[in-house]
């Protein structure tokens, strides 16, 4: 059995290695249009801040298995024929051509930098204009800011990327500002009174925020040498887009699998529309674990379980990816920035009958030196208590309260649930009663809920 896969993202290494250890018969044939095999995307910002010594630190192999695994490194395919079962590879070291025959095929192109339209995005890219999605497009921008003349930055987009940036350069010695169409920073996860919190951490950093402008357009003659950002000149010689990534689905598109809004539409097999041609990651449209309505997930934790389920289906098996929970989190500045599930206006879009609780505890006792803040919310059904959404804020202790409540969806738990659980206390690491206990008992008292019946549980005398 010969397995295709085209792409060694995440979703790309998940789905060799379920399909290699499902199926022992299989053979799998890696393509990656890079010359080395893998790295870590999301440990770019942190070599530009300094956190990780270089780039190649970033790196890793995947070794080849004897009769088993072939990479095809340097090489791109260039055509797919869903009909034959084939696809056409070019060596772009040599320029030659080949086809490989597949018996499944896995897509896994990830998704490239958006572009916005307008004057000087195109025209001065490589020249001042800079995007953060490969190493090579990371090292120039590191580059640019080291030989920088004005140490003046602008970051276009207040996502993970772009504020992580933002952060490096600032600890580079730039001035930086960001600016953002929509006020808001994270509006998919979190509440606007969340996105304060963050504005206001960037500005205490040294950081502009200029949120609720768009950029207008990029000025010079042969490199960047200022922007226009609501009818005001910022002076600058570097800016960076990230604004979001768009799918690589023009080879799904060229098998004829089903895409909509530009992703490609897969089952919760990983499955396209064509038989025996999976995808995976990036440049997928999934679902929601919640209730399946059809979701975007653009994060590695996504790619990496669809990755698996579309492994062991291509090498014969039957496994299925059970959707996403949009469960996130990035470290800006020291601060812990982590949600998961809906947000309230999402989940009214969807029609529920929701509510939102916050509150702001220490997650130690008041006597540890070390007893920081974090503002916590969850995101609920009004008349039964179900959780649809977390999201919290601090420096230490969101990413893993966050998982806690993702965990707490994915069962399908209600605030009930969560105050009854038990979770560890110590000084030094929590509160005896923890902060997600004390938000989920808000909720329950705001939403006036019954208490809960008390089952009798007999012992053995």
């Amino acid at each position: 059995m010969e397995i295709v896969i085209v792409g060694l993202g995440a979703g790309g290494l998940y789905s060799s290695k379920s399909a290699l250890s499902y199926n022992r018969k299989c053979h799998v044939t890696i393509i990656e249009k890079r010359n080395f095999d893998q790295f870590s995307p999301c440990g770019l910002p942190f070599v530009i801040e300094g956190v990780v010594k270089d780039f190649d630190e970033l790196k890793y192999n995947v070794p080849e298995v004897k009769n088993r695994l072939s990479k095809l490194l340097f090489h791109e395919v260039v055509s797919v024929d869903a009909k034959r079962k084939t696809v056409k590879v070019l060596d772009l070291a040599t320029s030659k051509e080949k086809e490989i025959k597949y018996d499944s095929l896995i897509l896994a192109t990830g998704a490239s930098p958006i572009i916005l339209g307008i004057s000087g995005a195109k025209e001065f890219a490589g020249r001042g204009v800079h995007f953060v999605s490969d190493i090579d497009n990371s090292e120039a921008l590191l580059q640019a800011a080291e030989y920088s003349n004005k140490k003046k930055a602008v970051v276009v987009g207040g996502g993970s990327i772009g504020l992580e940036i933002a952060v490096g350069l600032k600890k580079l010695g730039l001035d930086v500002a960001v600016t953002k169409r929509t006020p808001p920073p994270f509006p998919r996860s979190l509440e606007p009174s969340m996105g304060s919190i963050i504005i206001e951490h960037l500005e205490q950093l040294g950081i502009s925020v200029l949120f609720g402008k768009g950029i207008d357009r990029i000025n010079g003659k042969n490199k960047v040498e200022s922007i226009e950002i609501a009818g005001e000149n910022i002076d600058c010689d570097i800016v960076v887009m990230a604004v979001g990534m768009k799918a690589n689905a023009r080879l799904s598109e060229l098998a004829g699998a089903k895409t909509e809004k530009g992703f490609v539409v897969v089952n919760n097999r990983m499955e396209t529309s064509v038989k025996d041609v999976y995808a995976v990651g990036d440049l997928v449209q999934t679902y929601s674990r919640i209730d399946g309505t059809p979701t975007i997930m653009q994060l590695a934790t996504s790619a990496y379980r669809q990755g698996v389920a579309a492994g062991i289906n291509a090498a014969g098996g039957n496994s299925s990816y059970p959707g996403a929970l949009n469960t996130f989190v990035t470290v800006i500045g020291g601060l812990e920035i982590a949600s998961t599930g809906y947000t309230l206006e999402t989940a009214k879009s969807l029609g529920y009958e929701a509510k939102a609780f916050f509150t702001k505890r220490e997650i130690k006792p008041h006597y540890m030196p070390d007893a920081e803040e974090i503002s916590i919310g969850v995101i609920v059904e009004s008349s039964a208590g179900k959780i649809l959404g977390a999201q919290a804020l601090g420096k230490q202790g969101a990413a893993w309260r966050i998982n806690l409540f993702a965990l707490a969806i994915h069962g399908g738990m209600t605030v009930y649930d969560i105050m009854d659980a038990e979770l560890a206390y110590n000084p030094p690491v929590s509160q005896m009663y923890d902060p997600v206990s004390q938000v989920a008992e808000i909720a329950l008292k705001r939403l006036r809920l019954p208490p809960k019946e008390c089952k009798k549980i007999f012992f053995p005398v």
